[in-house]
């Protein structure tokens, strides 16, 4: 579209619905719908849709590609915890992480009733064997939970739902492993990923996703529009000589970037990985402020921040 000089405008929902709502007679059909865009847009109250460069577009769509495998992921791992509780109830003894890539491959043995040296599953999985007293003690443990396992009752409907689960959790790993490499690509092509790097708490991925949900923001004129686009603005509400004296937030903003935000404020907090925003945690929790308020006027003033941060292409300093 823009390569043929069409201009495309995205309108908000709440503004299209408050436009239809003017109407004194309740009136919906197309036609309707239609004149009511048009007069918004002869009107000024729509622009035409911001334009991002291509690797914004990239990044974003990357992100939220992960995001959306990552929670089909976490419920395979539900599922897949609920059915290995019926199955093969002592297996979780056998490793620490147990929907590790070797965990589930050598599950996925088991269940087909093959007999192999753990050392080789570890050597397909990674390219080469732990140690040798390492893998004599899995393959000891393994075989005495075989053991105990072999002399309980089985339903082969269950074990197959099992093996299909872990089918679906390798393969739920590999894509992630592919989109953390398509994301890494996307990110060095945005020197702004680095930048937002800078600031304590915030890791590869959450860059990832706050630059990829910001985008440009040279698009922002303050800090504060920024803040009204994540939702984190308070509502303003006043009657009268009514004021009102608390007030949530609007919410009417990215909800993935307010997510983002509050996932890179738990972690700048936790072990004072932040000190800047521990000490202003710390301080409002003092103050008798409940949890969730705190974490959310600290999302706020790391928005601040990573406008700053943005805004003058400098990284973050403590």
């Amino acid at each position: 579209m823009k390569h043929r000089g069409w201009k495309h405008v995205i309108i908000n929902p709440l503004q299209s619905k408050r436009a239809k709502g003017t109407q004194l007679r309740k009136v919906k059909t197309d036609a309707a719908d239609a004149w009511h865009l048009a007069e918004m847009y002869y009107r000024g109250d729509v622009k035409p849709h911001r334009t991002w460069e291509e690797a914004y577009t990239e990044l974003q769509h990357v992100t939220r590609q992960n995001e959306f495998v990552t929670g089909m992921f976490v419920q395979a791992k539900l599922n897949s915890r609920a059915l290995l509780e019926q199955v093969f109830p002592t297996y979780s003894q056998m490793f620490r992480d147990l929907f590790s890539v070797t965990s589930l491959l050598v599950l996925q043995r088991c269940l087909e009733g093959n007999v192999f040296r753990i050392d080789e599953v570890l050597r397909e999985v990674t390219g080469k064997a732990r140690s040798k007293q390492w893998a004599a003690e899995k393959a000891e443990k393994l075989q005495l939970l075989l053991a105990d396992w072999s002399e309980q009752p089985k339903s082969h409907s269950q074990a197959k739902a099992l093996s299909g689960m872990i089918a679906l959790l390798l393969e739920f790993t590999k894509q992630l492993n592919n989109l953390e490499e398509l994301m890494e690509q996307i990110a060095k092509e945005l020197p702004e990923v680095e930048l937002v790097k800078s600031v304590p708490g915030i890791g590869d991925k959450l860059a990832a996703v706050l630059v990829a949900e910001i985008g440009d923001a040279r698009q922002f004129h303050d800090a504060k529009q920024l803040v009204a686009y994540a939702g984190l603005d308070p509502g303003i509400f006043s009657s009268g000589k009514f004021t009102a004296t608390s007030s949530r937030i609007t919410k009417r903003g990215s909800k993935r970037l307010r997510r983002a935000l509050y996932l890179a404020v738990q972690c700048g907090i936790r072990r004072s990985a932040n000190s800047r925003m521990k000490e202003y945690y710390d301080k409002k929790r003092k103050e008798g402020k409940p949890y969730k308020v705190v974490v959310i006027a600290c999302a706020n003033k790391l928005l601040h921040h990573v406008y700053a941060i943005l805004s003058k292409s400098e990284p973050y300093r403590a």
